[in-house]
């Protein structure tokens, strides 16, 4: 099932916006040109990331510092990886597919 999160033209670099489906906590971030979807928790003790420092792909926990590829979600420091999702569109509108 298609869930609309936000207008695309809304989208810009610094863009960042937590959404909740069900229990579900996402983050939508556009970094870099770049449009990614990650779970809202940081794997190592499940802090939120919404203001997390991002840069260049990188999201880093705002608790303990921990940096994870939003690409991936691989981190050098933590062995779960962070849970990323694809990003599906639908007309002029990003989402996710749940």
């Amino acid at each position: 099932m298609f869930y609309p999160l936000e207008k695309l033209h809304l989208l810009h670099d610094g863009y960042r916006r937590a959404f909740k489906i069900g229990r579900m906590e996402l983050l939508l971030i556009q970094d870099e040109g770049r449009t990614y979807l990650i779970e809202n928790r940081c794997p190592h003790m499940e802090a939120p990331l919404t203001y997390g420092a991002v840069r260049q792909g990188i999201i880093r926990c705002p608790m303990h510092g921990l940096e994870f590829s939003l690409l991936n979600g691989r981190s050098s420091a933590c062995a779960t990886p962070l849970k990323t999702l694809m990003p599906a569109y639908e007309g002029n509108v990003i989402g996710v597919v749940l």
